[in-house]
């Protein structure tokens, strides 16, 4: 968001040295010739954001799939957990007879 805030800036800006300014050039102060080059940048700069975040969403989901959980022996499955009226937690106490 912050990046099409910036371009739409930029653009303003772009536009309005053209438009004021007549002899002047907006590459003196922006860097960019042409309106072509700037949105361009701006795509590619909002395209690579888009990847690095898709990176990381990939990485986060994988990390979150290899966190354990508790299944039951039989079947695999989850545990059918209810709790009775008026009780907020469960408790899992779990202990090892050789120590």
């Amino acid at each position: 968001l912050l990046l099409f805030f910036l371009g739409a800036n930029w653009t303003t800006i772009f536009l309005g040295i053209e438009e004021r300014y007549q002899g002047a050039d907006p590459a003196d102060v922006l860097g960019f010739s042409s309106l072509t080059g700037l949105v361009n940048s701006m795509i590619a700069l909002v395209g690579a954001v888009l990847i690095f975040f898709l990176i990381g969403a990939i990485f986060a989901a994988r990390r979150v799939a290899k966190l354990p959980t508790f299944r039951l022996v039989s079947t695999k499955q989850l545990p059918e957990l209810t709790l009775a009226h008026g009780l907020k937690w469960h408790l899992f106490n779990s202990h090892i007879w050789s120590t």
